[in-house]
């Protein structure tokens, strides 16, 4: 049993969230205090260009639990919510988004199985209420792929975002170094001692999500090429089964020279070209996908930057797995440190 002293993190990522960010703050304080522990939420802007730094200033005013970091720009969600994980100080840390389609009233039940000694908690979403159907089965399907495809270690099918680790999962996942990042993968590599939640996805009530099907697709394929080298084993495949039928049709072309008149070739060539044009294509675009994963991670790019933030404590806060006590601002990269004067104006 753990004791009731340990305090809980929570990491809301947010871009463009002004609309439903004031009944979000609302909805995860009453229900946090209901759990009957010390709390803090950790907002991480990525890059928003409506209200929403307004409205956090607003709120971290008025309630210090509340935290806020704001990126330099947009450095996509995988990164935000890293972000969010490495400045939190709990000693267990959950994800969950600004829109609360993953039902927050679900807190409970996370915690309740970190005390039952679970490192990390995940949510699997069995069911989606509230969408468009035009979203719900490309986004399926897409789950399904990456869960089929993965072969570095076997990915929970239908598995978010929305999750609970330990603070000794998130000092693990600092040491990995990925730049382009798929975090839900991440986080199931490590192992330690994992449980899933089934529980129902539902429709946002304010606001529009901010995932397109161009952003599915690089997803889908993120995860895949992050995970898996499968692609590069199919291709192989697909070469050496194109390679024995090719055998098999010359050996048959032999045959029919020796016994009967062969048949006129120029189509059968014409055939054979174009899938081999094809065959090479496909390969040198999974290969060209792979590099480019190679080429990301040489640069060593900062995951993100920090403008500023808000309510962070920056005094002697642990935050390296080596044991080097850090500042929630020190172990982010910060393009700027800045004071009250220099925030923006609260709304």
């Amino acid at each position: 049993m753990l004791p009731e002293t340990e305090l809980f993190s929570l990491v809301v990522p947010v871009l463009n969230e002004h609309e439903v960010l004031r009944d979000t703050y609302a909805t995860l304080t009453a229900i946090l205090e209901g759990l009957g522990m010390p709390f803090e939420v950790v907002v991480v802007d990525n890059g928003s260009t409506d209200a929403t730094p307004a409205d956090m200033r607003s709120i971290c005013a008025a309630d210090p639990r509340w935290k806020f970091i704001r990126l330099s720009r947009n450095f996509g969600y995988q990164n935000s919510i890293t972000a969010g994980m490495l400045a939190a100080r709990g000693d267990a840390i959950m994800i969950i988004d600004a829109d609360l389609q993953d039902p927050p009233e679900l807190i409970p039940a996370f915690v309740a199985k970190w005390r039952e000694g679970h490192d990390i908690v995940f949510g699997i979403r069995e069911k989606r209420t509230g969408e468009s159907p035009l979203r719900v089965i490309p986004t399926m399907l897409a789950m399904r792929f990456i869960t089929w495809m993965s072969d570095d270690v076997k990915l929970p099918l239908h598995s978010g975002d929305f999750r609970l680790i330990t603070r000794r999962v998130r000092d693990a996942f600092a040491h990995l170094p990925e730049t382009t990042r798929y975090v839900r993968g991440m986080i199931h590599w490590l192992g330690f001692r994992q449980v899933g939640i089934p529980y129902v996805r539902r429709g946002r009530l304010k606001g529009e999500s901010k995932v397109n099907p161009l952003y599915l697709v690089g997803f889908m394929f993120n995860a895949v090429f992050n995970f898996s080298i499968k692609p590069l084993r199919m291709f192989s495949l697909f070469g050496l089964s194109v390679l024995g039928l090719t055998t098999v049709l010359a050996v048959v072309y032999l045959v029919m020279s020796f016994l009967t008149s062969p048949p006129p070739g120029v189509t059968t060539v014409l055939m054979l070209l174009l899938a081999n044009l094809g065959v090479l294509s496909l390969g040198i675009g999974v290969l060209g996908e792979y590099i480019a994963k190679i080429y990301a991670e040489s640069k060593r790019r900062p995951l993100f930057l920090v403008d500023y933030t808000v309510n962070l404590d920056v005094h002697g806060v642990p935050r390296s797995p080596g044991g080097k006590t850090l500042s929630p601002v020190e172990a982010l990269p910060t393009s700027r440190a800045v004071n009250d004067a220099e925030l923006p104006p609260a709304a």
